[in-house]
């Protein structure tokens, strides 16, 4: 081969390789980006449904972990006229209105086909259901047998001597489980009734105090430190706890969101999001991948089943308002240092 055909071949070669790289940044600056954000404890579930909805649609769809529930919807409001992210997912209900109040969500109000309208339970349809579970009693079955100690019912029997030290649920300040048991117990009770209820509780709290979160209390649970908790219902069918049961006569419903941001660089895509989201498609990953109940009775569920359910349910009083980030600092204050 001539070196005049060896540079000729060459620059071919150098021709093609030019257009590839083009075309390929080309398609990677084309090709539409979805940033979804949520609590780190949904991460599976982000992961999930971006990349689900990623190959779907054949958009780049990516999840961002931030905080605990409460701390994603503070950052939401700080940062709610140039936000770097697109749609939330895990909105709690007992916190959700400050985004409402701050003007954090374009609300499409649209309703998704196969959302039964009892789900829905934002009224200005700007946060929508994605997933829902119950916080209750639950109880060492086995060891209170042994005892011979009768499980507790209610709320108001988990003051009775004989749970005294024996009883505990998570650290609100730094778990989102915790702050969920406040806001059952506030809605029950009221405000300050449900304060004084809980500083009669600090005297049957056990030795372990208050865990920080899930995995914590779940470890307890299972070495034998607790043998009551105010904790999610999936104690009772999980295989770690397996002397766990659930007290059924009344629980809490928590209940998560996912909204669009109302200055989204990609409003449209969010948008389709949120129905990707609440399809049959999306929903199918709800339990296998965040270990809660999906809002579409369609749904696909797995590590749910067998759950206890409760014989009445109590859901979060809007009347209370967003007041977690006040209880927290009075939990702190008149619970923990009191």
């Amino acid at each position: 081969m001539s070196i005049r055909t060896l540079l000729a071949v060459l620059i071919i070669v150098a021709i093609i390789v030019s257009i590839y790289f083009a075309f390929t940044a080309y398609r990677q600056t084309s090709v539409k980006k979805l940033v979804i954000v949520g609590p780190a404890g949904i991460s599976d579930l982000g992961t999930a449904l971006a990349k689900k909805f990623s190959e779907k649609y054949g958009v780049n769809a990516t999840f961002v972990p931030l905080g605990g529930a409460v701390e994603m919807v503070n950052e939401l409001v700080r940062n709610k006229d140039n936000p770097p992210w697109d749609v939330a997912i895990g909105v709690p209900e007992f916190y959700y209105t400050v985004l409402i109040d701050k003007d954090v969500l374009y609300c499409p109000g649209i309703k998704i086909e196969g959302i039964p309208q009892e789900e829905y339970w934002d009224p200005h349809m700007c946060v929508y259901p994605l997933d829902k579970s119950y916080i209750g009693i639950v109880y060492n079955a086995t060891a209170l047998a042994k005892m011979g100690i009768q499980p507790p019912r209610t709320l108001d029997d988990l003051l009775k001597p004989e749970y005294k030290g024996l009883i505990t649920y998570p650290n609100p300040v730094q778990s989102g489980t915790g702050l969920a048991v406040l806001s059952w117990i506030m809605s029950v009770k009221g405000e300050e009734g449900g304060w004084t209820y809980l500083k009669q509780l600090k005297g049957q709290i056990a030795k372990i105090g208050y865990p920080s979160g899930f995995t914590p209390l779940r470890n307890a649970l299972k070495r034998g430190e607790v043998l009551i908790a105010l904790s999610w219902y999936s104690h009772a069918i999980d295989p770690g706890t397996p002397n766990m049961k659930a007290s059924t006569y009344s629980a809490f419903l928590y209940r998560e969101g996912v909204a669009v941001l109302k200055n989204s660089k990609n409003r449209e895509l969010a948008v389709e999001f949120l129905k990707f989201a609440l399809s049959k498609e999306g929903q199918d990953l709800v339990d296998p991948y965040n270990y809660m109940l999906p809002v579409r009775p369609d749904a696909v569920i797995q590590n749910n089943k067998g759950l206890p359910k409760p014989e009445s349910v109590v859901v979060y009083n809007p009347a209370l308002g967003a007041k977690a980030d006040e209880w927290r600092l009075r939990w702190q204050r008149e619970i923990a240092s009191g």
